[in-house]
């Protein structure tokens, strides 16, 4: 018993190590965490397979609150049960709240230099292209059939030409894959 606590103590540790580095590593927030996240956990250290990852990021992602929080939470629950869990939630709040803490502290002396306005957009333009990328990847993974495509058509309508609230858009698409889904 002694040596299953063991090792899983320092499985969760092992988490606390990689969430905390990808948590202060990847600037973006909680999307643009995501590619690597899937490198660390799925290529490199094999703790999940990508279908394991796949899943974990599209609940963690539809779940209200922190796309990380809830990242974190599934994948150490996962690999480490409670203690993963709780170690990989710590690790990851821990570099962005002393980040936007110090921000808050420095934002107003600072916001009015020519070069933090300009390393701001720099920022932004990268995420954009973090995100873009973390979406080709995700649309390249999944497995297309009618019903799929349908889906995928039927939800962009709503929200990009109805102007439809994306929570609803979720809730119909959860319906409607619970009614006429098939398991691939």
């Amino acid at each position: 018993m002694a040596k299953k606590v063991k090792d899983s103590l320092i499985t969760a540790l092992k988490l606390f190590s990689i969430f905390f580095y990808v948590a202060i590593f990847t600037v973006g927030g909680g999307i643009a965490m995501v590619p690597v996240l899937e490198r660390i956990l799925v290529k490199e250290n094999k703790y999940l397979s990508d279908k394991e990852f796949t899943e974990i990021f599209s609940i963690a992602q539809i779940l209200p609150g922190s796309l990380m929080i809830n990242m974190a939470t599934f994948t150490g629950y996962k690999i480490a049960k409670f203690l993963g869990a709780l170690f990989c939630c710590i690790a990851i709040t821990i570099p962005p709240l002393t980040i936007i803490t110090l921000i808050a502290v420095f934002y107003g002396k600072f916001i009015e230099f020519a070069v933090v306005k300009k390393l701001m957009l720099g920022i932004l333009a990268g995420v954009v292209g973090e995100v873009a990328g973390i979406t080709l990847n995700m649309f390249r993974k999944t497995k297309f059939n009618t019903f799929k495509i349908f889906l995928l058509l039927f939800s962009f309508l709503l929200i990009f030409i109805l102007g439809v609230n994306p929570i609803y858009v979720v809730i119909i698409g959860a319906l409607l894959g619970i009614i006429l889904g098939k398991e691939d």
